[in-house]
């Protein structure tokens, strides 16, 4: 990456935010947003992060690196950005329990190990017949606000409603054709579409699938704001005199519209864990869609395929919040000396 690079970015979700902040010191950044700013991914609304978010309770990959990316990011922000600390994950049955045992054995600087009387004792709205992990560096953020932060402080123009409709490579540079019919010179693009990657060929023919979710936001009694954040088969945050209960996981699906048997699940889900979730109100049922890749359930920091000037910044599924800082990170040497990248990320 030569000095002072131009950089656009397509995309101004939670990678795109993130890879703006990490590259506006060292570059002149333009972000492309294709929505306007009140379509937002149901996700933002109550994000979680911890170190242990496989469903045996073991380690991610690269799991210290990006909690330690993820905190330097929120230190930057400082008090911009409102992080709620502490997490009870709640075991599913008798073997998640047994596994959740050997992680507070392995991990004890991560997660303490609660019986169901502990729990009880504890946290009392939270039903946890097999137990639970307390994971105390656990926590839960509105992602909307960090990438609204994000974006603010790193002061680059956001051109938004603006789409992406086609990118040209040549050896100097990457020419960027919108909807509007402008094209924008850079030398270098780096794609963090989200859901519209089915929109462009190129992306389109690469291994990711678009998963939908549904959350939805619940109000009263007003003891469920005193929950801790909770984890199970839903996750449940209060926020802002709310309680959010996410996710549901539908890979086949038609349209975007909210599903009341969704709701009716998750509504169901969160009462099996915390009984007072019935005395509550249905305020409203938010949909988004996250990108994987299925059988390498990894994000993706790469050139594209047959590129150099052109890349991809992808596949964050449920762990934006956990890898979107570490992967921007490593964008500023990344584009500087690509064959530096963990094989991992790259396609």
């Amino acid at each position: 990456m030569q000095p002072s690079p131009s950089i656009g970015i397509v995309g101004a979700g939670l990678a795109g935010a993130c890879a703006a902040f990490a590259l506006h010191r060292q570059a002149h950044v333009e972000v492309f947003e294709a929505t306007d700013a009140t379509n937002q991914a149901f996700r933002a609304t109550g994000g979680l992060f911890h170190p242990l978010m496989t469903r045996r309770a073991r380690p991610n990959w690269q799991h210290e690196a990006a909690l330690t990316a993820l905190e330097q990011l929120l230190a930057e922000v400082g008090d911009q950005v409102p992080v709620r600390r502490g997490l009870l994950r709640v075991a599913f049955d008798e073997r998640q329990a047994a596994d959740f045992r050997e992680a507070a054995c392995a991990y004890p600087h991560w997660v303490q190990w609660l019986s169901p009387e502990a729990v009880r004792e504890r946290f009392p709205q939270v039903r946890a017949p097999y137990g639970a992990l307390w994971i105390s560096q656990g926590g839960a953020l509105s992602a909307n606000r960090l990438i609204d932060v994000l974006l603010a402080r790193s002061g680059v123009p956001v051109h938004r409603p603006v789409r992406v409709v086609d990118w040209e490579e040549t050896s100097r540079q990457v020419l960027l054709h919108t909807d509007r019919g402008d094209t924008h010179a850079f030398d270098y693009v780096i794609l963090a579409p989200g859901y519209g990657y089915r929109l462009h060929p190129e992306l389109a023919r690469l291994p990711f699938q678009a998963v939908k979710g549904q959350v939805i936001s619940l109000a009263g009694p007003a003891s469920l704001a005193t929950l801790p954040l909770v984890l199970a088969t839903v996750h449940l945050v209060p926020s802002d005199g709310l309680l959010f209960v996410g996710s549901s996981y539908e890979p086949a699906f038609t349209d975007l519209a909210p599903s009341d048997a969704q709701t009716h699940r998750l509504w169901q889900e969160a009462t099996r864990w915390v009984p007072e979730v019935m005395q509550g109100t249905v305020v409203a049922a938010l949909t988004g869609v996250r990108v994987i890749r299925p059988r390498r359930p990894l994000p993706v920091l790469s050139p594209l395929p047959g590129r150099q000037r052109l890349w991809l910044f992808s596949g964050l599924g449920s762990r934006g919040l956990l890898y979107a800082p570490l992967l921007a990170s490593w964008l500023p040497e990344a584009l500087r000396e690509p064959e530096r990248l963990p094989a991992a990320v790259r396609l």
